[in-house]
């Protein structure tokens, strides 16, 4: 389903899909256990910290997270190159500057 100029977001999810994380959270989320909202991808690359509870510092390390919970998966150097370059191009570009009019 498309998620318009969000890039995701407005559902909830469960985390850990393929690995468990109780390990890593005392939070356990909502009604059901590790489910957290799915915050919007647009301007991930400078929201940090990340996750519910800010664990991550860097996109980076959210990624290899990600990957590890989520898909089971230990990235190699290059895919989270790219994953992250993805990720950064997700940044909308600064409003410009309107000057003051003098009347």
């Amino acid at each position: 389903m498309p998620q318009g100029r969000n890039v995701g977001g407005n559902l909830f999810q469960k985390f850990g899909s393929v690995e468990s994380v109780a390990a890593l959270n005392a939070d356990l989320g909502l009604n059901d256990k590790y489910v957290y909202r799915v915050p919007s991808l647009r301007n991930v690359a400078i929201t940090a910290p990340y996750f519910h509870d800010g664990r991550a510092q860097s996109l980076e390390e959210a990624v290899l997270v990600m990957a590890k919970v989520q898909l089971g998966k230990d990235l190699e150097a290059t895919t989270l190159i790219e994953l992250v370059a993805f990720l950064d191009s997700l940044t909308a570009p600064k409003p410009p500057v309107l000057k003051e009019l003098n009347r």
